[in-house]
Formats: structure tokens, sequence, C-alpha cells
């Protein structure tokens, strides 16, 4: 989806069918804060930029979760406009659908592409942590770790 059409869906969203209730600049910041929150949750779409131009797409997300910006963007007015219910059942659906987004991410079941390369978004600089002191011997047995520091006497 276009800013354009992502600017409309809120409208619908939101009951704002005469342009009237919402500013259309408050509606734009909030997508990109959407566009913030989609990066905050997943690092390999840090290369997303912010929807600056009508014509302009979030050209890594896959176009099946485009509408989650405009659900966030949703919640927000309504959050403005003092419609607390509306706005935590938005952003409640919104959070969950990332979360989904992000596990199918993660397991390799949607590949997040870029669209001028068609490279794979991969992370590199994400080691992994993990600990490299064993605890047990091959018996299972505990192991006594001497760190230097003596036992304190009471």
């Amino acid at each position: 989806m276009k800013r354009l059409d992502l600017i409309a869906r809120v409208r619908a969203n939101t009951r704002d069918f005469s342009n009237s209730i919402f500013r259309e600049q408050d509606i734009i910041d909030y997508i990109n804060e959407g566009v913030m929150r989609f990066k905050q949750i997943i690092p390999e779409l840090n290369g997303l930029s912010d929807l600056l131009v009508q014509s302009q797409e979030p050209n890594l997300i896959p176009k099946e979760y485009h509408h989650l910006i405009a659900l966030y963007a949703s919640s927000r007015c309504f959050s403005q406009d003092e419609r607390y219910y509306q706005a935590t059942t938005l952003m409640n659906e919104f959070e969950v659908k990332l979360g989904e987004f992000k596990d199918k991410v993660e397991s390799g079941e949607v590949v997040i592409t870029d669209p001028i390369t068609g490279v794979a978004v991969t992370l590199t600089d994400n080691p992994i942590d993990y600990v490299d002191v064993s605890y047990f011997d091959e018996n299972g047995d505990p192991v006594e770790l001497s760190d230097g520091v003596e036992e304190v006497q009471g």
C-alpha cells in the first residue's frame, strides 16, 4: 500500500469519511510511528525508511502486512480522540499480528527481500549468546568451579 492508501485505510477505520476529524499530518506522523515500531521489533527491517511522499510504499514489508501500519495509525488517532477502548483494541490487534509476523520472519517462513536488489535481508552482526563454561562433566556430575575467590568465613 502506498502512503495515500494507508491514509485512506486509517480514515475508513476511524470512520472519518469527511476528512474533518483527524488532520492528515497527524495520520502521516502516526503511519511513520508504525513504521518505526516495525523496525524496533524486527531488526531485519532497519533499512525501512519513513513514508515521506504519497506514492511511497513500505517496500521491505510484505504487502500482506502493510495494513498493520494503518491499524497502528488508527489506534493512535482513536487515542488522540480519547476513544480509548477502540484505541486499545486496535493496538492489541497490531501488536499480536506484528508478533506473528516477527515469528514468521525468525522461522524463515517469511523472507524479507530488498525490492531493488532482490536479495534477502539478513542480520550479519547478531552474534549468538551462549555459555562456554561447562558446569557438568561427561557423567552429568557437577564440576567444582574455582574462580579464585575464597569462601567467606562466617
